[in-house]
């Protein structure tokens, strides 16, 4: 079972290192303090405060991925090669809605994708008995409110309703038999996070807001089956009750503190600059019971605290079209020593550019595209099943967003 939870642990620190997805510029900037679109619902509820009357706004972002993981054939003990298969395609959708209730109180909701990851690598290449495919999906459903305390300051919080899924696949060696046997696993739980910000605008011209989101624990239950089994693993499984084992783990996605600045100069262009903490080292996957039965798993204290910084600037071409423009960094969640194919995870870079377009009757559409450098992530794992040397070759992804406010 060890196997199958090191593949759910990829899939849950994806999607923290993604928690930037939803943002309003290119290269994940914009976060906090542009603050003129119902998307403020989702990252500084405060911030709602500055609209007035009734604002939704509807998001897809196209996500594709270039880079290819690369064994390293000469150090690698485990036959196979490379995978046969890289990560697919993946559209994320984000609705978002605010609604003015009077001068001082906001509500609003924002459903979310934050991200969803899916590889498919086949079931022949040499990382196989770590993973062969999975998929996850982080859906989040938060209502939130703000109120204006007076014109220069604002409060505001949300209550995050989080669902998430894992379904995953990993081969199991079986000594006796001619092929792998497999390991499929389809978990899903509920998890509640609670979010507080405060806004301030300085002068006309200049805003900035804070965010802070706590722990949110989802206990994931499901099944855990063991397929493709020789006779000798067969009748093994079978008189041990194996073959369909029921599942309970507690995934604790970590807090995170979100802050911005944006100024607009009397041209009429504007910079915003966003900064991401996230205490990852609190990461952990525990409680794990397998058919009623606790199993005593430590998981490994391998992750870092990470940070992130986006900037970005917007420069007004008339009164209805803006260009914009964003670079991001964001530090190393796994130290290189540290990572395993499971937690493939590097330091990122991004850049970006877009563009927003103003319609008629407080409508307006927004395009946007970004070059995400997700990192090499070497990898050199040596463990009971044999060792493992790649890297990812092309390290590169393409988000397309638009984004469409009524």
């Amino acid at each position: 079972m060890k196997t199958n939870y090191r593949s759910l642990t990829l899939g849950a620190g994806l999607s923290l290192a993604a928690g930037l997805a939803h943002a309003g510029g290119p290269a994940l900037s914009g976060i906090v303090a542009e603050a003129d679109t119902a998307e403020s619902v989702f990252a500084a509820p405060a911030a709602m405060s500055r609209l007035e009357g009734n604002h939704t706004t509807v998001q897809g972002m196209y996500v594709s991925s270039f880079g290819d993981f690369e064994v390293d054939e000469d150090k690698t003990t485990i036959d196979g090669g490379n995978p046969e298969h890289g990560d697919d395609p993946i559209i994320i959708p984000a609705l978002y809605h605010v609604r003015q209730l009077n001068d001082r109180w906001h509500v609003g909701a924002s459903l979310s994708v934050p991200t969803g990851f899916g590889s498919d690598f086949g079931p022949t290449w040499s990382g196989r008995y770590t993973t062969v495919d999975y998929s996850l999906v982080y859906v989040s459903l938060a209502p939130a409110v703000s109120y204006r305390f007076n014109d220069k300051l604002s409060f505001g919080a949300s209550l995050g309703i989080n669902y998430t899924q894992s379904v995953s696949e990993v081969k199991i060696r079986q000594p006796l038999a001619e092929r792998d046997g497999k390991i499929d696993s389809d978990l899903d739980g509920v998890g509640v996070s609670g979010t507080i910000s405060m806004f301030y605008e300085f002068t006309e011209q200049t805003r900035g807001g804070i965010s802070w989101t706590s722990d949110s624990e989802a206990d994931l239950e499901g099944t855990i089956k063991l397929r493709n089994l020789g006779p000798v693993m067969e009748e093994i499984a079978d008189r041990k009750g194996l073959k369909n084992i029921d599942a309970e783990i507690t995934n604790t996605l970590p807090q995170r503190v979100l802050a911005g600045v944006y100024h607009e100069f009397d041209s009429g262009k504007y910079v915003t600059f966003d900064a991401l903490w996230m205490k990852f080292s609190d990461f952990t996957v525990d409680n794990i019971e397998l058919n009623d039965e606790e199993v005593n798993i430590t998981a490994p204290e391998i992750y870092d605290d990470f940070w992130a910084l986006t900037a970005g600037i917007g420069i007004p071409v008339n009164e209805r079209l803006t260009y914009k423009f964003g670079a991001m960094y964001m530090s190393q969640p796994v130290d290189d020593e540290d990572r395993t194919l499971a937690m493939r995870l590097d330091s990122m870079w991004a850049v970006g550019a877009g563009i927003s377009y103003k319609l008629e009757q407080g409508r307006g559409l927004d395009v946007n595209a970004t070059l995400l450098n997700t990192g090499e992530s070497p990898v050199d794992s040596d463990g009971d099943i044999g060792r493992i040397v790649g890297e990812t070759d092309d390290p590169y992804a393409l988000l397309v967003e638009m984004t469409y406010h009524f």
